[in-house]
């Protein structure tokens, strides 16, 4: 049977699969504890944690887990929102944000904050140069941009509003749900989501 949902999900890759259960027979335990299958459990997380760190170029104290890709985008978006609130209150998203971001933004809002929504061409693709103007607006605290839209694929240009916002001292926060695993992860991010059972 033919399986046409692949931007939701898509069953493990075998290797992964093997991973997983290798990890519920020696991980189960509650990885915070000392006793000794809690620290086979923490070496797996921190192993884990670790391979998704050199993939990102990152550090892994700089790597969270979340329980799904909706958590992260609101763990990111809100608390850097939280983190920043002294350079300002303003959140710049495009208009065809995944509603996660989109409702952390309404959050944001209710919160005394204000969100601009940057509008995108007939392809889906945002408008590179509003996207800058809205960036550069004093008080911009955080901007939020897809990779690639979960409904009809279009990839935004990623590299290239993240150097608007690096001009402005904005962090980027990429909601990269749709494309990590499948392609390269665009450069110039601040902030990095993902959900790892879209690639299997």
């Amino acid at each position: 049977m033919a399986y046409f949902d692949a931007a939701s999900s898509e069953p493990l890759h075998p290797q992964a699969r093997e991973a997983l259960l290798a990890a519920i027979d020696v991980g189960w335990a509650d990885p915070a504890r000392l006793y000794g299958q809690a620290r086979r459990a923490h070496l797996l997380l921190e192993q884990a944690r670790t391979e998704v760190a050199e993939a990102l170029g990152a550090r892994p104290d700089e790597v969270s887990f979340t329980s799904s890709g909706t958590q992260a985008v609101h763990l990111g978006v809100l608390g850097t929102l939280h983190g920043r609130r002294r350079a300002g209150r303003h959140l710049v998203t495009s208009a065809v944000e995944h509603s996660s971001v989109l409702h952390a933004g309404g959050v944001h809002e209710r919160e005394g904050g204000t969100v601009e929504t940057v509008g995108v061409g007939l392809t889906g693709r945002v408008d590179l140069d509003r996207f800058a103007e809205a960036v550069a607006r004093p008080g911009t605290a955080l901007a939020c941009l897809q990779t690639a839209n979960h409904e009809v694929g279009t990839l935004q240009p990623v590299t290239e509003a993240a150097a608007a916002c690096r001009a402005n001292g904005v962090p980027l926060l990429v909601d990269a749900a749709q494309t990590a695993g499948r392609m390269p992860i665009p450069s110039g991010w601040s902030v990095l989501t993902a959900s790892a059972h879209k690639w299997g």
